[in-house]
């Protein structure tokens, strides 16, 4: 089997899905590549990771119709301190201190879960228009041709890809 996309993202991980949603907004027809099942990194087990995310990424994640799915999941970053030491020495006795009160836009970002924003990244690839989600596929084989590229997947199936 032969399928036709715009452009073609190899990579699932965070930036694949916010390209594609991007690219999607913009009328393309996207397919993302990804070798992991769908599902697997939304599970409530999958490693704990956290992200700080800063207040651009949220502009972003809103730009793109992702935070309104997870805003309630994030916690606000409301004050940071920074300071330096040593492993065994302990903190230095100087540190510098943000606070978001000081920047009057709310919060300096936001704390959240990698489970809960692939899950609205998968949630939000599922309804947009144009997007093509390819889970458990690998890139086996790619070719360069004038149009663009045709690419193999372990599965056996076909693209080709402007980009």
């Amino acid at each position: 089997m032969t399928l036709d996309t715009d452009i073609l993202i190899a990579g699932g991980g965070l930036n694949g899905p916010a390209l594609a949603l991007a690219l999607a907004q913009g009328g393309f027809r996207v397919t993302v590549v990804d070798a992991r099942p769908a599902r697997d990194r939304a599970e409530a087990g999958f490693d704990g990771r956290a992200y700080a995310l800063a207040i651009a990424s949220v502009r972003l994640l809103t730009a793109i119709g992702v935070w309104p799915g997870i805003a309630d999941k994030a916690q606000p970053i409301v004050q940071i301190k920074a300071s330096d030491g040593r492993a065994g020495e302990g903190a230095a006795p100087f540190f510098l201190q943000f606070d978001a009160a000081e920047i009057e836009e709310g919060p300096m970002g936001h704390m959240l879960e990698d489970r809960h924003l692939y899950a609205a990244f998968l949630d939000a690839m599922s309804a947009a228009p144009g997007i093509t989600l390819l889970s458990g596929e690998t890139v086996q084989a790619q070719a360069v041709g004038p149009a663009g590229m045709t690419v193999t997947l372990a599965s056996g199936t076909r693209l080709t890809a402007g980009l």
